[in-house]
């Protein structure tokens, strides 16, 4: 992100109640609206890694996505099949980086796009000026067809629109904006507003006037995963912290339409083996091929919004559910520029190279532009076992309570159950089928809890139904 962008600053006129101790709305532009929005287009491993550089040692826990990243930071990368391929998980890209690029702020921080050109003098492509974009995850190695014989093709970063102008919203709307992220267009009536919100008597709000910058949306952006009242919290520095959401992860998970169908026609499963301590049935950690380790850190590619999608809206990050619903079931369709930029916040797309075809989550990916259909020797030096493959195979990981991944070490496990004083007698393996409901159910546990396996898995309730594992 340039300097420039990371001035801006937007005045937001905000109704708080008489006491000041709570913000019941805020007015904004389509400006602002647009900012907000594109937190739906955030892959999780971005907020991660935004989140650690924004507030350093100082960056609150992401349920186990925090942990997840750390250990994809730590892993050697000769357990990937390049170093790129590991960069790739490490900078996930979002399909909507180049619009996001065009807002008055964009805190993405996403790196930028590359194009290919001919550098050979008198190609045809070249004289035509033609360019296209390095949009795929998995072609990074094109030879210029106009050329003979042929000529390997370069790279340089491109151009960015310099001009910032809303993208998902009318630059003519106004919005209104409740403490819990909801959004509402500013023709709703006052009554109904008021009704809405809950307040009995809206004579006695108050107004403020408040200016947002690049630190409190980045405030903003942290206090939604984390509390249930983001507004307040920055703008009157209070703190909602949600409430715990133990009983609701353990009530199973809602799937939409979309996930349904693809579970349906979905049989693949995956084998977790897991060890329990006999005396707790306390989980210990879980022996894992590649196949599942990519699983958990395929999660890092998802955006936000695909999250809300896979999930039917219930992600229990209770704000990030409200502005999702907001967006796909609330705000009226002429507020948005197009159906495309609707889309891309509650049906995005993940960017064409980054999902095997072996990947259990019924995740879309972007098709390639016409434009790659032009040149059609492609090939890619950082993903030679084809796209989506990560991990070198066959290897074995650990799997902690909180999605920390590392190598499996036999000799390591006795010292690891030492530390936590138990004895190997105490110890009992069973093994798990990881079907789409069961990635489902890790996925969402993750976004808010620090024992995603337990939680996502729901082994509390169902560890008297699990058989263990027979010695042969």
């Amino acid at each position: 992100m340039s300097y420039a962008k990371k001035d801006v600053k937007f005045s937001l006129k905000v109704m708080v109640n008489k006491e000041r101790t709570k913000v019941l709305f805020a007015q904004v532009d389509s400006g602002f609206a647009d900012v907000l929005l594109s937190f739906l287009t955030l892959p999780l491993g971005t907020i991660v890694r935004n989140m650690k550089k924004h507030y350093g040692d100082e960056a609150p826990a992401f349920g186990s996505l925090s942990s997840l990243y750390i250990s994809l930071v730590n892993l050697d990368s000769v357990q990937f099949w390049t170093e790129g391929a590991k960069s790739f998980l490490l900078h996930p890209r979002s399909s909507s980086d180049a619009q996001c690029k065009t807002l008055k702020l964009d805190i993405s921080d996403s790196q930028p796009f590359e194009e290919f050109f001919c550098g050979k003098f008198h190609c045809n492509f070249q004289l035509s000026l033609y360019r296209f974009r390095s949009v795929s995850m998995y072609y990074d190695n094109v030879l210029c067809t106009y050329c003979h014989p042929r000529v390997l093709m370069k790279k340089r970063v491109a151009k960015e629109n310099a001009q910032a102008a809303p993208f998902f919203m009318m630059s003519t709307a106004s919005f209104l904006i409740t403490d819990d992220l909801q959004i509402l267009s500013t023709t709703t009536g006052l009554l109904q507003i008021a009704s809405s919100l809950g307040i009995t008597d809206m004579d006695k709000a108050e107004q403020m006037s408040v200016t947002f910058g690049f630190a409190e949306v980045m405030d903003l952006l942290k206090a939604s995963l984390i509390s249930s009242t983001p507004l307040s919290d920055i703008i009157l520095n209070k703190t909602g912290l949600t409430k715990s959401i133990k009983r609701e992860l353990q009530e199973g998970i809602t799937l939409s339409d979309h996930t349904e169908n693809a579970s349906a026609s979905n049989s693949k499963k995956m084998i977790l083996r897991v060890m329990l301590r006999k005396s707790t049935n306390k989980l210990l950690y879980a022996q894992a091929e590649e196949d599942f380790a990519e699983l958990l850190f395929s999660f890092l590619i998802i955006p936000l919004g695909g999250v809300e999608c896979l999930l039917a809206g219930k992600s229990l990050i209770k704000c990030m559910d409200k502005l999702y619903s907001s967006v796909a079931h609330h705000i009226d369709n002429k507020y948005f520029k197009t159906p495309d930029a609707k889309n891309s916040l509650i049906k995005p797309k993940i960017p064409h190279g980054y999902i095997s075809k072996k990947h259990i989550l019924p995740l879309i990916e972007e098709e390639l532009p016409s434009s790659y259909r032009q040149i059609t020797l492609f090939s890619s030096l950082k993903f030679p076992k084809g796209h989506g493959n990560y991990l070198k195979a066959p290897t074995t990981f650990m799997v902690t309570d909180d999605l920390t991944v590392t190598p499996l070490c036999i000799a390591t496990t006795v010292p690891f159950l030492k530390g936590m004083k138990i004895t190997v007698s105490d110890v009992k393996e069973v093994e798990l089928q990881i079907g789409l409901k069961e990635a489902l159910g890790i996925l969402r546990a993750s976004l808010t809890s620090t024992s995603a396996l337990t939680d996502g898995l729901n082994l509390t309730n169902h560890i008297s139904q699990i058989q263990p594992k027979q010695e042969h």
